[in-house]
């Protein structure tokens, strides 16, 4: 088992390296607002990082609920706090995030692999 590196920056500096995930990155989305990154991976995961911590290295919320690599990511336009998050191959469902609490809101099973295009 390993795990990779995802390094942030601003412009040309570097703000933090970040040693989370164990498999690829396939998707950063930061927050509408900019004080949030989410990060998603090929090992299922989601992770909620505050842009004013980056420098501690340590998410602020851990989601572990697909079954497949998270392909893709989407913050809501009209309410901050919701992240979308979509599952690959074998999950083939967009999931509903509350970031402000940290919480699971709601699963939609779209029959197919969700990724952006």
């Amino acid at each position: 088992m390993y795990q990779l590196w995802l390094a942030v920056r601003v412009r040309n500096s570097l703000v933090s390296h970040l040693k989370t995930h164990r498999s690829k990155v396939c998707g950063l989305k930061w927050s509408i607002t900019g004080n949030l990154l989410a990060s998603g991976g090929d090992d299922n995961v989601v992770y909620i990082w505050e842009a004013s911590m980056m420098n501690s290295a340590q998410f602020v919320y851990r989601f572990t609920n697909h079954v497949a690599a998270v392909k893709a990511l989407a913050w809501c336009p009209y309410n901050f706090e919701v992240l979308a998050s979509g599952g690959g191959t074998n999950d083939w469902c967009i999931k509903l995030w509350d970031t402000q609490q940290g919480t699971y809101i709601n699963s939609v099973n779209t029959e197919a692999q969700v990724s952006l295009s």
